[in-house]
């Protein structure tokens, strides 16, 4: 109930919002956008693919689906020692938000999304949920306090990877390629504040905590730190270079240890049109990192104490690349979008801090009268830094059409898939497939975007 009641609010306080837009907030918004101080710069968040205008103030959703989802995995084994995996149909409920609004000095940004489950067997039946807020406020000229913050619950493991869609997770530190289907709870804040020194010159200072709590206890959780800084120079009307740091920090639940990230990068931005956007931070990185590691003891003590191995403390450090990279071609009807990434992300209850090295992309196209068409496809690769197991692999795609039929309704229809394994299949495999079919009511001039 305290949920519900939180939602019904929010959703009568972004009703409000939208309808006591101005037009002259739409023009504050095109001038915002012409002003603009150049493409996005990934050490700062921002995210070349929501550079342009968006069409919709306000936005809300709410469908029904039926759904089949193969390869649920639980937390646990079944009698003959093996993990099992469970194929189920059910219906689903969605419904969410997405709402902007421009005032003269602020921007202000929310999205929810949520879902609740209900399955031809009522022990897996659970929800989704994600908040997420961008807030930007521009005291005077030369400087801009950026706050960010995202919470969320979720059960599926694929809910973060299929719904958030171009939320970077990298930034905050999410969740992340989870293999079990175990309720996650996460959250995360981030406050910046840029300065202009000049017209060309502008420097970053920022620091965020996370948080993720997995129910289960045999799985980790992780509590994390981030301090940055950066400094920017635009060398032309579409292109800036700069450098920046960030120190990171690790703790872990359900384990002895932590990690310190010490990262150093160089920055590069361009425009290549109005639509198209390049984005790259390529730099290295030291990881410090304190665990439990298994030892051999000497013969002598072997005898003595009746045991050949003991659990010792162990500090380990290593040199990894930390790279990312981000194209984005922007249209009013289309998104395209590729990235990559080869960084230290904090695990997924298994894994501890780990090197992860990922590609994805997204297309989504409204073009054609009353249809959205949107395919994405992500590959990604975790070794771990601190324990001695193998490395894990997740690749999948997804593909889904809606169908504007009026009056605010949209068929919609998506199919998921999505392998993962640890050592390459020798510890653990599985397949997850998902496919949905329903309705969703949702107002507005172009069809229901997919991603």
């Amino acid at each position: 109930m305290p949920l519900f009641r939180t939602l019904i609010f929010l959703f009568c306080a972004l009703a409000l919002m939208a309808q006591d837009t101005p037009q002259e907030d739409a023009a504050q918004a095109s001038t915002s956008t012409e002003d603009y101080s150049g493409p996005a710069i990934l050490s700062r968040g921002e995210v070349p693919a929501v550079q342009a205008p968006l069409p919709v103030a306000f936005r809300p959703y709410v469908g029904l689906s039926a759904i089949y989802d193969t390869g649920l995995v639980p937390v646990g084994v079944s009698s003959t020692g093996s993990i099992p995996t469970t194929a189920l149909y059910g219906v689903e409920l969605n419904l969410g938000a997405y709402m902007y609004h421009v005032w003269k000095h602020t921007t202000l940004a929310l999205d929810y999304r949520g879902d609740v489950r209900d399955y031809s067997t009522s022990y897996w039946d659970s929800t989704d949920q994600f908040l997420s807020l961008i807030l930007k406020h521009e005291p005077t000229k030369r400087v801009t306090i950026t706050l960010r913050a995202q919470a969320g619950v979720y059960s599926n493991n694929y809910f973060l990877s299929s719904a958030l869609g171009n939320t970077d997770t990298n930034y905050l530190q999410l969740p992340q390629y989870d293999i079990y289907d175990n309720r996650v709870e996460f959250g995360g804040f981030s406050a910046d504040l840029t300065y202009k020194l000049t017209r060309r010159l502008s420097f970053n200072v920022g620091g965020e905590g996370d948080i993720v709590r997995r129910q289960s206890s045999a799985l980790f959780g992780m509590t994390g730190g981030v301090a940055r800084g950066d400094l920017e120079y635009r060398i032309s009307r579409h292109s800036t270079v700069g450098a920046d740091f960030r120190y990171t920090y690790y703790d872990y639940t359900q384990a002895f240890g932590n990690s310190i990230v010490e990262s150093v990068g160089a920055d590069y931005s361009t425009q290549f049109s109005p639509h198209v956007q390049l984005s790259a931070r390529v730099g290295g990185a030291r990881v410090s990192s304190q665990s439990l590691t298994a030892v051999n003891l000497s013969p002598a003590l072997a005898a003595l104490l009746g045991e050949t191995t003991s659990v010792q403390a162990a500090y380990q450090q290593s040199y990894v690349p930390d790279v990312e990279v981000r194209l984005s071609d922007t249209f009013r009807r289309a998104l395209f979008s590729l990235s990559y990434t080869d960084q230290v992300i904090p695990g997924n209850g298994i894994y501890l801090t780990s090197r992860n090295d990922s590609f994805g992309g997204n297309f989504s196209y409204t073009g054609v009268r009353h249809w959205n068409f949107g395919v994405n496809g992500t590959y990604g690769r975790m070794t771990t830094l601190v324990q001695t197991i193998g490395a894990y692999t997740a690749y999948g795609a997804g593909v889904g059409i809606t169908r504007d039929l009026g009056k605010g309704l949209h068929f919609v229809i998506r199919a998921d898939g999505r392998h993962y394994d640890l050592a390459s299949g020798a510890l653990f495999a599985s397949n997850e497939y998902r496919t949905s079919v329903g309705i969703t009511f949702s107002p507005g001039d172009l069809p229901l975007v997919l991603w």
